[in-house]
């Protein structure tokens, strides 16, 4: 007695178009499990586990740098790099997910180390945002404004809000006549806070800083500038840094 062994099955065609039918099935299923093969081998490559963290650090980084607050640059520094290394680690992360130069614990930290950076400057960018300092210098008044002499006094409003505890300052003294020039070495400056006795410093040169405790003054801040010079000179007085500061 004959017939097929167990497990052995044969698929056949019949009629015309049989032939045609068949490859264009064949063509389907390779054409569809390639795609599938292409597609896992690029998440296998790209790691999909470490876009969560790229993400995250984009996520955190865009936010700190639209939260800036205005202020001197010198400041940033810091949270700048901070947001930097955050995106070069994770890119790295992601570029290359199963780089056999690193064991897995040291790649694990790295994706630690980019997140925590992000979150490190966006806490520093809130920080700033608080506690940073601000630049008021656009936001100062000087009168009488042109050319005054020896005795002169003058008001420097410093428009609000009053938003820092301390307020930096630094004149500039220069002689109305660039040509003498002899006049600006000797002049020099006394300034306090408006009605605030206590605030007052003496012999202030041009171009050096002074800073005013604001104790809580909230509004414009008004600072009181005598000015001293040999007689005869005239000079121009302007700021060159308002700053307030914690």
């Amino acid at each position: 007695m004959s017939g097929d062994s167990a497990g052995q099955h044969n698929t056949q065609t019949h009629g015309n178009n049989s032939p045609a039918i068949g490859f264009v099935g064949k063509l389907f299923l390779s054409i569809f499990v390639g795609d599938v093969v292409e597609f896992a081998d690029r998440v296998k490559h790209w790691g999909g586990w470490n876009w969560p963290p790229f993400l995250l650090v984009v996520l955190l980084g865009s936010y700190a740098l639209i939260s800036a607050p205005d202020g001197p640059p010198h400041q940033f520094v810091y949270v700048y790099l901070a947001i930097a290394g955050s995106l070069v680690l994770a890119l790295a992360r992601l570029a290359h997910p199963r780089s056999d130069r690193l064991p897995r614990h040291w790649r694990v930290l790295i994706s630690a180390a980019a997140v925590m950076l992000a979150v490190a400057g966006t806490v520093g960018m809130d920080y700033l945002s608080d506690h940073g300092e601000i630049d008021v210098s656009g936001r100062t008044r000087l009168t009488p404004r042109g050319e005054v002499t020896t005795g002169s006094e003058l008001i420097l409003v410093v428009t609000g809000p009053t938003d820092r505890a301390h307020l930096r300052l630094k004149l500039t003294i220069s002689d109305a006549n660039e040509d003498e020039g002899f006049c600006k070495p000797e002049s020099r400056y006394a300034a306090q806070l408006r009605d605030h006795a206590s605030t007052r410093v003496e012999e202030v040169r041009s171009d050096r800083t002074i800073d005013f405790p604001l104790g809580g003054l909230q509004g414009q801040i008004e600072v009181q500038i005598t000015l001293w010079t040999d007689e005869g000179c005239q000079m121009n007085v302007s700021v060159a840094e308002a700053v307030l500061h914690d």
